[in-house]
């Protein structure tokens, strides 16, 4: 599904005097099967802005369009139930949000909700716990009685049951340690392209911004600052510096070993092994002229 948002914006508490306008004009498109990163400060109107992909917000002024939903003040009256079904969000500590007695009663929470058959649910629940890399002998286990990876992990499974089109990402990292960050996000990774779900990332973190991103819009002060590729957003680095953002550590680097070394070594999405040799090797080959 198409995702466009038209001169959307969005004012927490209307007429009053706590009012905050969190979201102004913003426009922009996310097609069918991207994966793109919305990136921004703390209080840059990103979590503002998910919310509206699925209407748990409506905006205040402008449309935005999922697909054959149109979701604005004047236009209320649809089935977002079913819209719900097809945009899967994963809050930031998705964890937080388990309560069942079992795991499987836990992943199986939603499809009861939307009244998909016994027959039905079984299969979608182990699909879900093969699409998160977990065994099936915890389906019986208490997901409190889990570790914390786990735990993320089912909560993920849950949202996973229900076959979304469009997958949202709210952090989806926080509270991780770094092997664990990069085994959620290859897993998230591994999913969009072998589903091809449009993924969504919504993240303060450059590094996976840059790493994962098709497409990037960046947001400051609930403005659209800039979009495009990882390419041309991290090649400004003054606009990064604009919208409170630094550049990914790996970026950083690179730059400061061409300008050191006089070398012209580029990212290109390389592994860290195949990067570090034609780092060694470059240098090595400026040091003989």
């Amino acid at each position: 599904m198409d995702i466009q948002f038209e001169r959307v914006s969005y004012t927490y508490q209307v007429n009053t005097p706590f009012s905050y306008q969190a979201l102004k004009n913003i426009n922009m498109e996310i097609k069918t099967g991207e994966f793109v990163a919305v990136v921004g400060h703390t209080g840059s109107g990103k979590s503002t802005l998910l919310q509206h992909i699925n209407g748990l917000l409506l905006p205040t002024e402008g449309q935005v369009r999922v697909g054959e939903f149109h979701l604005s003040r004047e236009n209320k009256r649809q089935d977002l139930k079913k819209l719900r079904k097809k945009v899967g969000i994963v809050f930031q500590y998705p964890e937080h949000q388990l309560f069942e007695e079992s795991v499987e009663r836990d992943i199986s929470f939603g499809l009861k909700n939307f009244q998909v058959p016994s027959g039905e649910m079984q299969s979608r629940v182990m699909d879900a716990l093969e699409k998160v890399q977990l065994s099936e002998d915890i389906l019986e286990k208490s997901p409190f009685e889990l570790s914390g990876g786990q735990m993320r992990r089912v909560a993920i499974a849950g949202v996973l049951a229900m076959n979304p089109e469009v997958l949202i990402l709210d952090e989806p990292t926080a509270g991780l340690d770094p092997k664990g960050q990069q085994d959620i996000m290859n897993m998230f990774y591994h999913l969009h392209k072998t589903r091809h779900m449009t993924t969504i990332l919504v993240t303060h973190q450059m590094n996976h911004a840059l790493q994962y991103a098709d497409h990037i819009f960046v947001l400051a002060d609930g403005s659209l600052h800039m979009e495009g590729t990882p390419e041309q957003i991290f090649s400004q680095a003054n606009e990064l510096k604009k919208a409170n953002l630094d550049m990914p550590d790996v970026l950083s680097l690179i730059n400061q070993i061409n300008q050191k070394f006089g070398t012209n070594i580029t990212y290109k999405r390389r592994e860290p092994a195949e990067l570090a040799k034609e780092i060694v090797d470059k240098i090595r080959e400026n040091k003989r002229l």
